[in-house]
């Protein structure tokens, strides 16, 4: 029994040391495919990885999968907080440029303020029209890994893995 559990453990550790091989290989391929605008998301995979791109620099990394719809939720003006997490982090640097935030504002209620409204959708109109690569990558625990390495490997600003 024990040699069997440890034969198990073993193959699974083999298999993660050969997913995490790959990723610089799947890296490599979401680099080399073609930058897609918005109103280009006609034909892609259904599930993997996306990475939104502002003037050629790589700036968000997300996953999942469904993802055109995903990625124009980023983008819709009619997004909240929870669906556009990118476009209210972008609002959120700049609104806080100009006003102070008090400790333990809940997303929800720094949604509400009209100023911060304002930049939102400002954020998310400018998300909308920015350059994305996407891969096909289908299991989660794939798309979860990939996801972490190419945010750690394309350095982007706007990943954020604290939890809310």
């Amino acid at each position: 029994m024990e040699r069997e559990k440890k034969s198990r453990d073993s193959m699974r550790n083999e298999s993660f040391d050969e997913l995490v091989a790959r990723m610089p290989e799947l890296l490599n391929d979401l680099k080399r495919k073609q930058p897609l605008e918005r109103g280009e998301l006609v034909t892609m995979p259904q599930k993997g990885v996306y990475v939104f791109y502002e003037n050629e620099n790589a700036i968000y990394v997300g996953r999942s999968n469904r993802l055109k719809d995903r990625i124009q939720e980023h983008g819709r003006l009619s997004s909240r907080h929870n669906s556009a997490p990118f476009a209210f982090n972008l609002a959120k640097e700049r609104f806080e440029k100009r006003y102070p935030i008090p400790k333990g504002m809940s997303r929800n209620d720094l949604a509400s303020i009209p100023a911060f409204a304002k930049y939102f959708n400002e954020a998310k109109e400018r998300v909308a029209k920015m350059e994305i690569r996407v891969i096909e990558i289908n299991g989660q625990a794939k798309q979860s890994l990939f996801e972490f390495y190419a945010v750690l490997e394309l350095n982007t600003k706007y990943n954020d893995f604290s939890t809310h």
